[in-house]
């Protein structure tokens, strides 16, 4: 999506674009390559014993992460994460932005608008 335009948030799907695993305590680790382009990232990251960079996130980013299947909306996500954390997430709406815009600058996950 544009960044320069107005985001629409309500109808927004998150895609995840990286490999993850689950954790302990159930909580996503990110699974990011040491090389993610050029020609080290075609020939070297394959050889490597260690390739990837392990990103452990929070119970409730590892919440939202699960979340971001390329179907799920993000007022889908948003009332699911008030039900499950309530007051602790507050505010959800701010909070759930401000990690998809984190994530979307790292090119670890994709927007899209949902189309019924």
């Amino acid at each position: 999506m544009n960044q320069r335009r107005q985001v629409q948030w309500h109808n927004v799907v998150i895609k995840r674009k990286l490999e993850w695993e689950d954790g302990p305590d159930n909580r996503a680790v990110l699974l990011v390559p040491k090389f993610r382009k050029g020609p080290l990232a075609k020939w070297l990251q394959p050889r490597l014993r260690k390739p990837y960079i392990h990103l452990k996130l929070d119970d409730i980013g590892s919440f939202a992460w699960k979340r971001f299947d390329g179907q799920t909306t993000f007022d889908q996500i948003t009332k699911e994460m008030h039900q499950e954390f309530g007051k602790r997430a507050e505010p959800v709406e701010e909070r759930l932005i401000k990690f998809i815009v984190l994530l979307l600058k790292s090119k670890f996950i994709d927007l899209y608008q949902f189309v019924p």
